[in-house]
C-alpha cells in the first residue's frame, strides 16, 4: 500500500469507519424524542413508556374513560419485555388522530443479540384539552369493561 491509489484508499476506507463510529456514538446516546406536549405522538409514546414501566395506573389514565378498558385489563394483559417506541407515522382529522409505532425489543442470548419488532396503531380522540387513546389498544386486545364484561 505505499502507491498513492493505495493510501488514498487507506485514508477513505479511515474516513467511512470514523463516520460510522460517530453515528453509532450518536444513536446510542440520543434520548427520546421531543414530541408536542399535548399532540397525539405525546399521549402514545405516555402511554407505552408507562406500560413498559409497570405504571399501569398511569397508563390506563391515558385511555379513553368511556372505552372500557381499565387498570385490571392491562395487569391481565401486560408481559410485554421492555423496548423502544419508533414513531411510524401520525395522521390527525379535527379530533381524531391515527399513530403508527414500531415497537422494538431486543433480547441478549447466548447467540448475541436477537432484536425483533411488532407495528402497532393507536386511535386517539382529543377530549377536552387532552387526547385519549380509544379502543382496545396494544397490549390490551381484549377490555372486560367496569361489569367485568366485555363492552
Amino acid at each position: 500500500m505505499n502507491s498513492p491509489p493505495g493510501r488514498v484508499l487507506a485514508v477513505v476506507v479511515g474516513i467511512l469507519v470514523l463516520l460510522a463510529v460517530v453515528a453509532g456514538v450518536l444513536s446510542a446516546t440520543r434520548g427520546e424524542g421531543d414530541l408536542p406536549a399535548g399532540s397525539p405522538e405525546a399521549a402514545v409514546q405516555d402511554y407505552v413508556s408507562r406500560v413498559y414501566d409497570r405504571d399501569l395506573e398511569g397508563a390506563a389514565a391515558v385511555l379513553d374513560p368511556e372505552g372500557g378498558c381499565t387498570v385490571e385489563d392491562l395487569e391481565r394483559n401486560v408481559h410485554e419485555p421492555d423496548g423502544r417506541v419508533v414513531l411510524r407515522s401520525s395522521e390527525v382529522d379535527g379530533d381524531t388522530a391515527l399513530v403508527r409505532v414500531e415497537l422494538v425489543h431486543g433480547e441478549d442470548g447466548p447467540l448475541g443479540s436477537g432484536e425483533w419488532a411488532q407495528e402497532e396503531s393507536f386511535t386517539l380522540e382529543r377530549s377536552q384539552d387532552r387526547w385519549v387513546i380509544t379502543g382496545e389498544p396494544w397490549p390490551v386486545f381484549g377490555c372486560a369493561g367496569p361489569e367485568g364484561e366485555k363492552p
